[in-house]
C-alpha cells in the first residue's frame, strides 16, 4: 500500500493519524506512507521527528476573524489543490486519508479529481467542518462515536473509535491501589490556565485530605514554578512538571484524571478505563469537547464541570466528594472501560487496506 495521510494542525488530529500510519506498517511492513500538511500546524514539528517524510502546503482555516483573513484562505484553496496534485503524482498513493485540520481538504479535493480512492477519520461526536464537506466524496468514513453529528451515510462509515498511541496500550503494571488515591492533572501539551487556577485558589479545601492524595500535575510551559510555589505554601506535596514525558506511566499510576475533554483524551482515558473530571474547553468548535464528555458522563465514566463554574473551590470540592468514595471510583473506572475502543488503529488500517484491494 502506498498511503497518503493528510492533515494536521493540532494534536487532536495529528496523533491519531500517527497511530493509524503506524497500524498500517504492522499490517503491511512493506507499505509506503506519506504526510501531507502545512508549516504552522503541529505536524511540522513532530513529524521530522518519526520514522514517516512530510511534505508542505499551502492552506490554512476559514473560521478566522476579519475578511482580510477569510479572503486568504480562500485565495489559498486553489493553491493548496495544486501543490497536492503535484504530491500525489509524485508519490502515486494508492489511498489518501484525510484526518482534518487545514491540509485535509486541498489534498482530499486533489484525490477525488485523481480518482485515487480516499477515507477521512474523524475523532470527534461533532464532525469538523473539513469532514463534514469531504464524507459525500470519501470511500471511507471513520468514526469514533455512535452518535457523530452529523450522521455521514451508513453504507461506506466504519465505527472504529479514536486511535491512541500504541504505547500507552502497553503501559507498566501498577500496583492495587494503596492507602494514597493518585490524581492527575493536566489541560493538555501547553496546560490549561483555567484548571490551574481552580486548582491553585482553593487548595485549601484539600488540606482535609491532604494524607490520601498524591497529585501529578502537568501546568504547561512557563506555570510550573508558580503552582509549585502554591502547593508549597498550604503544605500539600505534589509532583508539578511543565510537561509529562512518559504520559503511559502517568496514566498507569491514575486512579481518577482531571483534564479537558478533546477527542484524543477522550479517548486515551476510556481505552484505559479511567474515572476523569472533564472540564471541556470552552471555545472548542462547536462546542465539540461538552459533547464528548457528556457522553462520557452519561455513561457515568466522568463527571462534568464547565469551564466557567470553576470558581468558589467547584474543582477541588468534586474531587473531594469522589476521592471519599472510592467504590465510585471503580464504577466509573468499569464504565469507562466499557466505552473504550484500543483496537481503533487496527480496525481502520486494516479497513484501509481492504479499500486497496477492492478499488474502492
Amino acid at each position: 500500500m502506498k498511503l497518503l495521510i493528510a492533515g494536521g494542525g493540532t494534536g487532536g488530529h495529528l496523533f491519531p493519524a500517527l497511530a493509524i500510519a503506524r497500524a498500517v506498517k504492522a499490517e503491511d511492513p512493506n507499505s509506503s506512507i506519506l504526510f501531507v500538511g502545512t508549516r504552522q500546524g503541529i505536524e511540522a514539528r513532530i513529524v521530522p521527528e518519526t520514522e514517516f517524510p512530510i511534505h508542505f502546503i499551502s492552506a490554512r482555516g476559514i473560521r478566522r476573524t476579519g475578511a482580510a483573513s477569510t479572503l486568504r484562505a480562500i485565495v489559498e484553496i486553489p493553491f493548496g489543490v495544486m501543490q497536492s496534485i503535484r504530491v500525489i503524482r509524485e508519490f502515486q498513493p494508492s489511498i489518501v486519508l484525510g484526518v482534518g485540520g487545514y491540509a485535509s481538504g486541498p489534498t482530499l479535493a486533489a484525490a477525488v479529481l485523481a480518482r485515487i480512492p480516499t477515507a477521512i477519520q474523524e475523532q470527534n461526536s461533532i464532525m469538523g467542518t473539513t469532514n463534514k464537506l469531504l464524507m459525500r466524496f470519501a470511500d471511507r468514513v471513520f468514526i469514533s462515536w455512535e452518535k457523530t453529528d452529523p450522521a455521514p451515510p451508513t453504507e461506506k462509515t466504519i465505527l472504529a473509535g479514536n486511535p491512541i498511541r500504541g504505547d500507552l496500550l502497553d503501559p507498566p503494571l501498577r500496583q492495587k491501589r494503596g492507602d494514597r488515591l493518585n490524581i492527575l492533572i493536566f489541560g493538555g501539551s501547553r496546560g490549561a490556565k483555567s484548571i490551574n487556577l481552580a486548582v491553585t485558589q482553593n487548595l485549601d479545601l484539600l488540606l482535609p485530605i491532604a494524607g490520601k492524595i498524591s497529585l501529578l500535575h502537568q501546568t504547561g510551559y512557563g506555570a510550573a514554578d508558580e503552582v509549585k510555589e502554591s502547593y508549597h505554601k498550604v503544605g500539600i506535596e505534589a509532583d508539578v512538571q511543565e510537561f509529562i514525558d512518559d504520559m503511559a506511566q502517568a496514566y498507569a499510576w491514575a486512579d481518577l484524571v482531571v483534564c479537558r475533554s478533546g477527542a484524543s483524551s477522550v479517548a486515551e482515558l476510556t481505552a484505559l478505563g479511567k474515572p476523569a473530571i472533564l472540564i471541556p474547553y470552552p471555545y472548542a468548535i462547536g462546542d465539540h469537547q461538552t459533547r464528548n464528555a457528556v457522553l462520557l458522563e452519561t455513561a457515568g465514566a466522568a463527571r462534568i464541570l464547565r469551564d466557567q463554574d470553576l470558581k468558589n473551590g467547584t474543582l477541588t470540592k468534586e474531587i473531594r466528594s469522589i476521592i471519599e468514595e472510592p467504590e465510585l471510583l471503580d464504577e466509573m473506572a468499569e464504565s469507562s472501560r466499557k466505552l473504550g475502543r484500543p483496537e481503533a488503529a487496527r480496525i481502520i488500517a486494516r479497513a484501509l487496506i481492504d479499500l486497496e484491494r477492492i478499488g474502492n
